[in-house]
């Protein structure tokens, strides 16, 4: 992803054996941190937060990485890490001072950017098992959408008090890919086909 750290805009990529932030006019390398697994791979995009980047994966956690300027260079060191919130395959999203994704037990969670502290978790949602569960995670305003891999798309409030569900509703089959949103429809795909679907708000 692209994003500004520490005054400077930056490349960062969740490689296979670190977390690295680059030059994106010449690929320069301007920090570093290793972040290597026995499995030899990471899947989650990272998201950034102030002077966070925010990464996971199934053995190192939740991880937050701090990037400040140092001299002519910059430093890159552990801010905190939860491992209760390890996330395997699905990218989390940010709303505000709070991080939104699909935790170790298939549950969905919310953690606290300043900490790294599971605010609230809730189950039942996604049934696949734990080490298979996908959920693909969309900021729609002050509410998150989520697309579970058996394709039901659920909307629920980002707020860190508790877990507020607004809507649920089947719009597609099995499926791992994310979808993308505009002007109030969303594309996504499943095994059979691809699809477009209208969100709208109920009328009272």
């Amino acid at each position: 992803i692209l994003a500004e750290l520490a005054g400077t805009r930056q490349l960062i990529v969740f490689a296979a054996e670190a977390l690295i932030g680059l030059n994106p006019k010449d690929g320069n390398l301007l920090w570093r941190t290793p972040m290597k697994t026995a499995l030899g791979r990471h899947v989650t995009t990272p998201v950034v937060w102030k002077d966070l980047v925010i990464v996971a994966s199934h053995q190192i956690g939740l991880v937050a990485t701090r990037v400040i300027r140092t001299g002519a260079g910059f430093t890159a060191a552990e801010a905190w890490v939860n491992k209760d919130a390890a996330m395997n395959f699905s990218s989390p999203v940010v709303v505000q001072d709070h991080l939104y994704g699909l935790g170790p037990a298939k549950n969905f969670i919310c953690v606290a950017l300043t900490d790294g502290k599971i605010a609230w978790e809730e189950t039942g949602i996604v049934q696949t098992s734990a080490d298979r569960a996908e959920t693909a995670f969309l900021v729609a305003g002050q509410n998150v959408l989520a697309l579970t891999d058996t394709g039901e798309l659920v909307l629920f409030a980002a707020t860190s008090e508790s877990y507020r569900e607004l809507g649920r509703t089947q719009v597609c089959g099995n499926t791992w890919c994310n979808p993308a949103y505009v002007d109030g429809r969303l594309v996504l795909r499943d095994a059979r086909e691809l699809l477009c679907s209208e969100v709208t708000t109920k009328k009272p």
